[in-house]
């Protein structure tokens, strides 16, 4: 009894290390791609105007908190995918904000932030194009993605 309890030790821990290096070999090559955010403890949200109007980019602002389920479920199902991982990297300059820091305070103060999570896409001059509130799905994402890509080309 006592050797057969070793040895699935054994074959958990053989899986587990098998699992891992797969995983870090994943993450190395690039196969999983999520959203590169810059976060508010790095820079500012003055500053990240003023590079989304040097790199004529639209500013991807994810307002969070870290005590909410949505901004977490956001996290790990939605910004993690590699669909908008690609796109979003590609198209937004992509900023997130802690609602309940400094500079998450001022955020929402200015863009009149009541819930969380909330997206700002906000234009290079300084204006919101759209907002979403709450949870959205990986391909609802990328389709507010397209609808705001296409509002500001008109």
């Amino acid at each position: 009894m006592q050797k057969i309890a070793l040895l699935m030790r054994k074959m958990i821990l053989a899986t587990s290390i098998v699992c891992f290096v797969i995983l870090v070999y994943a993450c190395s090559r690039g196969s999983i791609k999520q959203i590169s955010f810059i976060k508010n403890t790095d820079k500012t949200m003055e500053q990240m105007l003023a590079q989304a109007k040097s790199q004529k980019k639209i500013l991807f602002v994810d307002v969070y908190t870290t005590w909410c389920g949505p901004c977490k479920w956001m996290d790990e199902n939605t910004f993690s995918d590699a669909r908008v991982g690609e796109k979003f990297n590609k198209t937004f300059l992509n900023y997130k904000v802690d609602g309940d820091s400094f500079e998450g305070v001022n955020v929402g103060i200015i863009y009149r932030v009541n819930s969380y999570p909330t997206y700002l896409f906000i234009a290079p001059d300084g204006k919101v194009i759209h907002r979403i509130e709450g949870m959205m799905s990986v391909e609802g994402l990328v389709q507010e993605a397209d609808f705001v890509v296409n509002r500001a080309s008109k």
